[in-house]
Formats: C-alpha cells, sequence, structure tokens
C-alpha cells in the first residue's frame, strides 16, 4: 500500500503531526498499537505551559522559556476554531493556573520572583504573574498561602483534546498489532499488510526506543524520567496551579474533573524511584500537608500512579528544552515534544523536515480495512485507591 506518511503513535505529538501533514496536502496515515494518547498525553495534567514554569523554577535556559511562551495564546486559537487545527471540542478546564507561595517559604519567593521579574522585563514570556487579592484566592489556598499569582495558562481536559484532534482525520487513524510490525527493505510490514510510505514519524513517546531498535537504528536517542504521580479523591475544592517551594514547583495540582486533584511537579521526581507504593503516599501526605495545612483530608482517598517522560536524550541527561525532531535516516524522522503545550511546534518542524524529501504529494492506494483506537483511560479511574486514614 503506497501512502506519502506513515505516523507510529497517537498521542498528541503524533496526531498534530498528522494533522500538520494532512493539511499540506500529503496522504498520511497513523498508526497506534493501544489507545490514543495512551501513557505521556492521558498522563499529563493538561496544562498548556508558556514558560512561567521554567522561570519560577529558576532555570537559566532562555531558549527553554522562549520555545513556550508563545504556546497558550496558539493553543487558545486553536481551541476556539480560529485557526487550524480547529480544536474547538476541548473541554477548557481552567482559563489560568494559579502560583501561591506557602507560609514560611519567603526567601524562596522573593529569588524566584526576581528572576521572573528579569525572564518577564527581558521579553522572554508572553505574559506575567498578576497578584491576585486576597479575596479572590482559591478556596484551597485561603489559610495556606502568603501569596497567590496568576499565570495566563489554560488547562485542558486530555481526553477531550485527543478526540477533538482524531476526528479531524478518524478514517486515517488505525489501531494495529504492535508486535506484528516490521520493518523490511521494502516497506513497513503489519501482519500480512505491506505499507510502503514515502517516509515515516516515529512519534510514539516512550515506544520509540522499541521502534528505534526494530528499525535497526540506535535507540539511545532516547533518554525517560520516571514519575510518580499522585491522586487525591474527596471533597476537594477547585484548584489549579503549582505551590512554590525553594524556588521550584514543589507541587503541582490540578483538578481534572469535580473532586479529584491530579499532583504532579518536584514531589512526583522525588517519589519516582521509591518502590514501595504505601510508603510513596505516606510521603505524599507529608509533602501536601506541609503545604496546605488546612486542606481536610479526613474522608479523602490516595492513589499514586507511575509514568514516564520520554525525551530525546542530552549531555548528562539533563531536561532537553524547546522539541527535538531528528532525521535518523533517509525520510525516517523521530520526535519528542517534551511538553503537550508543544506539540504544535514539533509538528511544524517535523512537516518542514519532511517536506525537503517529499517535495509533492505522491500517489496512495486505499487504506486497509484496520479498527479505530479508543482513546485511553484517565489515570484516576485505573488507580487503586486507598483511603487516607
Amino acid at each position: 500500500m503506497r501512502i506519502d506518511v506513515l505516523v507510529l503513535g497517537g498521542g498528541a505529538a503524533g496526531l498534530w503531526c498528522l494533522d500538520r501533514l494532512r493539511r499540506a496536502g500529503y496522504h498520511a496515515i497513523l498508526l497506534e498499537s493501544k489507545a490514543l494518547g495512551n501513557g505521556q498525553t492521558i498522563q499529563s495534567q493538561g496544562i498548556i505551559h508558556g514558560g512561567g514554569k521554567y522561570a519560577l523554577r529558576g532555570v537559566r535556559d532562555f531558549d527553554a522559556v522562549r520555545a513556550t511562551s508563545s504556546m497558550p495564546e496558539r493553543w487558545r486559537q486553536s481551541l476556539v476554531g480560529a485557526i487550524e487545527p480547529d480544536l474547538a471540542g476541548t473541554e477548557i478546564i481552567s482559563t489560568k493556573c494559579h502560583l501561591w507561595l506557602p507560609r514560611g517559604s519567603v526567601i524562596a519567593w522573593l529569588q524566584s520572583l526576581a528572576f521572573m521579574s528579569f525572564v518577564a522585563n527581558a521579553g522572554l514570556l508572553a505574559t506575567r504573574p498578576v497578584k491576585v487579592s486576597k479575596a479572590a484566592w482559591p478556596e484551597a489556598l485561603r489559610d495556606s498561602a502568603l501569596a497567590v499569582y496568576s499565570l495566563a495558562e489554560p488547562v485542558i481536559a486530555t481526553g477531550s483534546f485527543l478526540r477533538a484532534l482524531a476526528a479531524r482525520h478518524k478514517e486515517f487513524i488505525f489501531l494495529y498489532d504492535g508486535a506484528a510490525l516490521e520493518f523490511a527493505a521494502d516497506g513497513v510490514r503489519v501482519g500480512d499488510v505491506l505499507l510502503q510510505p514515502r517516509a515515516m514519524v516515529l512519534a510514539a513517546g516512550a515506544g520509540n526506543g522499541e521502534l528505534l531498535g526494530k528499525a535497526g537504528m540506535n535507540a539511545d536517542l532516547m533518554q525517560s524520567r520516571p514519575l510518580a504521580m499522585v491522586l487525591l479523591r474527596g471533597e476537594l475544592p477547585p484548584l489549579f496551579g503549582h505551590c512554590i517551594v525553594g524556588g521550584k514547583t514543589g507541587l503541582t495540582i490540578t483538578t481534572p474533573v469535580p473532586g479529584i486533584w491530579q499532583i504532579g511537579g518536584e514531589i512526583a521526581e522525588r517519589l519516582a524511584n521509591e518502590k514501595n507504593l504505601a510508603a510513596a503516599r505516606a510521603a505524599a501526605l507529608v509533602e501536601i500537608r506541609r503545604w496546605l495545612p488546612r486542606l481536610d483530608l479526613a474522608r479523602a482517598d490516595i492513589a499514586i500512579y507511575r509514568a514516564v517522560r520520554a525525551e530525546a536524550r542530552t549531555a548528562a541527561s539533563r531536561r532537553p528544552s524547546g522539541v527535538h525532531a531528528n532525521q535518523v535516516a533517509p525520510g525516517m524522522v523521530v520526535a519528542w515534544p517534551t511538553k503537550l503545550s508543544m506539540a504544535p511546534v514539533l509538528a511544524d518542524e517535523v512537516c518542514e523536515m519532511l517536506q525537503l524529501d517529499l517535495k509533492t504529494p505522491g500517489g496512495y492506494d486505499e487504506t486497509p480495512p484496520w479498527p479505530t483506537p479508543t482513546v485511553a483511560r484517565n489515570p484516576w479511574e485505573e488507580a487503586e485507591w486507598f483511603a487516607v486514614n
């Protein structure tokens, strides 16, 4: 079967690449081996970062800050259908995030605020934090914060985003048996079907390592950082934001559905190597109670879910900035967006790279009668919950 581009991986990166390539006129199809968004996309907190988090963490990586600064506005335009891709079907669960300084960390906040002011004045951020009057503080912060700021970074329901983006090209998105995929001299075989793409995009997140290995490429192009994300369930007020501790985002909390908190940030990285989940839950509760001491968890439940952040390998395994699209062979690109918010930039870069090889769209054949993948389930729907008390 002749096609212009084969995209492997149905998360945010793969779906946005598929959309960008098809809008450029190429006959592209996408194959997903499990469910759309499975892994990194569905496990994310849905925050469309604009660089503020990097600055507040004291990261001097200006490329990372600059690369993300325009993303919230670009996404907002897509989310209201003003630009392509039209993602008006995506649920926006918050139009902004808060930054708060918990009581007892004034010095750290002053250091972070000074750096944030420098970054904003240098023109690296599209918007800077705005101080929120105490009367307008989120309910969860009213007795626990020293100062609260807001950032114009929207938060989306990732499942609805995946459905909205996939719906644009549903007849070109297929579920396939990953174990049956083989790279061959004359194309890519999936069972009895031979695909003959002029170009390929590997956008499978953590699955890129296996795909590179099957293609005979260097799987060491990828690095992965484990996370232990925390979930709380109970009578919890809505909260979207970052708790700034020691100049870093100690806790990043979002409320994907009423009564559930999804918690990441530095806590998720610190707990990543804790193999005992009971110990991880206990440590998470200590941290949450430390910075939100007035939070009532008497009738709450807690869960931990493992996540992996797949990225392009960097020197000393540092966090990469921006996006990474590497042409590992003629007509083969492997891609990582690093952040959900960077998927549009990654798709643009992948399309530009492939256009140099593809030039104009070519001929194509009928697509095989494969099934369509569903959207992955949310982490809180699959988590094992335990009573806090």
